[in-house]
């Protein structure tokens, strides 16, 4: 009988508002979850509280990468002296055909290092991850933030980048939940949804589980293939 890899993941863990932090880690992410690294993408800056919690906190960020352009994005910011200390990024990587050069020297003085890669053929995201994976500190997760937005092609790119590149707390979500057959046919069990399934033959252009809604802490998904999962940030506690 073939086993399964089974990965545990708790998204709460990563975007929990350092206001809240208290120094618990649960059992299991104590034991066996590394730090994460976090890569911000060149696109416009809706969510400041996702950005600073995330980086300004420290708390579970090993590496922070900008990639290219993103740099201009956080240097635009408003941000207090403090939170900027805390969104020094340990790298900037890509082709550099974004950064301002204003911007390209100041991080260089604050110590960041900037690794240009003048490949055509990968993305400011597929070269930010092999930044990351080059680095001795490379954690096992990779938060990506300002990945999905802007142009609906360029969306969809770094959903293509991300899959091409795997492997490399209560109260903070919505209800809303996705499993997305991404790449192709899956078969899915889940567990811990209002409308779980068994043995569910998921497709494009069939039947897809979107808009499904949490009902445990915690959920249970068994695939036949990698598949995209989405939650909803609850925006009521950024205000």
């Amino acid at each position: 009988m073939e086993t399964c890899e089974t990965t545990y993941w708790e998204p709460a863990f990563i975007i929990r508002n350092v206001l809240d932090w208290n120094g618990d880690f649960p059992d299991i992410l104590a034991k066996s979850t590394p730090k994460y690294a976090a890569i911000v993408i060149n696109q416009p800056i809706e969510d400041q509280y996702v950005l600073k919690t995330i980086l300004a906190g420290g708390i579970l960020t090993t590496l922070i990468v900008f990639a290219d352009g993103a740099a201009n994005h956080v240097n635009d910011l408003k941000l207090t002296e403090s939170e900027e200390q805390g969104l020094i990024p340990n790298f900037i990587c890509g082709d550099l055909d974004s950064i301002r050069p204003e911007v390209k020297a100041y991080y260089e003085k604050k110590g960041t290092k900037i690794i240009q890669n003048p490949d055509q053929y990968s993305s400011d995201l597929t070269k930010s991850l092999k930044c990351i994976n080059n680095d001795p500190k490379f954690p096992l997760h990779v938060v990506i933030i300002g990945g999905i937005g802007g142009r609906f092609d360029q969306g969809f790119s770094q959903l293509h980048h991300l899959y091409t590149a795997t492997p490399l707390g209560p109260g903070l979500f919505a209800e809303n939940v996705g499993i997305i057959p991404i790449a192709r046919p899956s078969v899915i069990t889940t567990k811990g949804l209002e409308w779980d399934v068994t043995d569910w033959y998921t497709e494009f252009g069939g039947q897809m589980s979107t808009s499904n809604h949490i009902k445990s802490d915690t959920i249970e998904i068994d695939t036949s293939e990698r598949v995209l999962f989405t939650m909803e940030l609850d925006q009521s506690r950024a205000e």
